[in-house]
């Protein structure tokens, strides 16, 4: 039977996973976590466990509700006024302007912790799911989306290498986590998640150019600072070329990582 992963699929797969209580950090947390995300990074570990193992274990579902929890955790504490200080995600409230500053920090690091307690609930036992569980972790804390969140609000924008740094650091690491993780559990070999891991990076700093693009007017850290549009498209092209390259040279069906650049080179939003 073939799985169709919808937003709705990892919707679901979520909310077998959130606690009962209705306080209002739980609150909080669901209205950040179903404020209609494209769940691009949870698809994209499925189809690659998928890709890579032949089925969808229930270990790659657990890691890919615990992917999305980070994902959401990075995205509250993102918007906080002490951060990018962002009144609007997703055309609506963000969470610290509806609940609160407070509300939303302890969202945050709920969410996160939860992405922990959830993880654990795998197959832990398993060495390729263990190491898949040490690998996300590592890519959210201090060698992941903390030291890009630190480059954003400090590092200086001087050059190309910096834009890149940055986008690998902040939009590169859970992207790094979909496709390693999804590798990893589906039971890829060492060369094989190094050159997934290449892909993802790439990606990750195609995704970022495509948002710089998109959202020119209002950010503060930017390709745009180094680049014109038009050398950021070319570029895009470049790595999409070079991506699609790399997925041929791995004996998997990995047309969906194609069909990803070409819908991030395209996208409006």
């Amino acid at each position: 039977m073939k799985t169709d992963f919808t937003v709705e699929y990892i919707d679901e797969l979520l909310r077998g996973y959130l606690p009962h209580s209705r306080d209002k950090v739980l609150q909080a947390i669901e209205y950040s976590l179903f404020s209609g995300g494209k769940r691009f990074r949870p698809m994209l570990l499925l189809r690659t466990a998928k890709a890579v193992g032949k089925h969808v274990s229930e270990g790659a579902k657990t890691l890919a509700a615990a992917l999305e929890m980070v994902h959401t955790y990075s995205l509250i504490h993102d918007d906080l006024p002490c951060m990018d200080n962002d009144d609007i995600r997703r055309g609506k409230r963000s969470c610290h302007m509806q609940f609160g500053e407070a509300s939303a920090v302890l969202a945050g690091d709920a969410l996160l912790n939860l992405a922990f307690e959830t993880a654990l609930k795998g197959p832990i036992s398993n060495k390729n799911y263990k190491n898949a569980c040490v690998f996300l972790f590592k890519m959210s804390g201090i060698e992941g989306l903390v030291h890009g969140q630190s480059l954003d609000l400090f590092a200086e924008m001087k050059n190309v290498d910096d834009a890149t740094e940055l986008a690998v650091a902040k939009t590169g690491t859970l992207i790094r986590a979909a496709l390693v993780c999804g590798a990893m559990v589906g039971g890829a070999s060492d060369e094989e998640i190094a050159l997934f891991d290449e892909i993802a990076c790439k990606l990750g700093v195609c995704y970022q150019i495509i948002d710089d693009i998109l959202d020119s007017q209002k950010c503060e850290k930017s390709f745009l600072d180094v680049y014109t549009t038009e050398d950021l498209l070319d570029h895009v092209r470049l790595l999409n070329d070079e991506i699609k390259a790399t997925c041929d040279k791995l004996p998997y069906d990995l047309e969906y990582i194609k069909q990803f650049c070409d819908q991030n080179a395209a996208r409006k939003k």
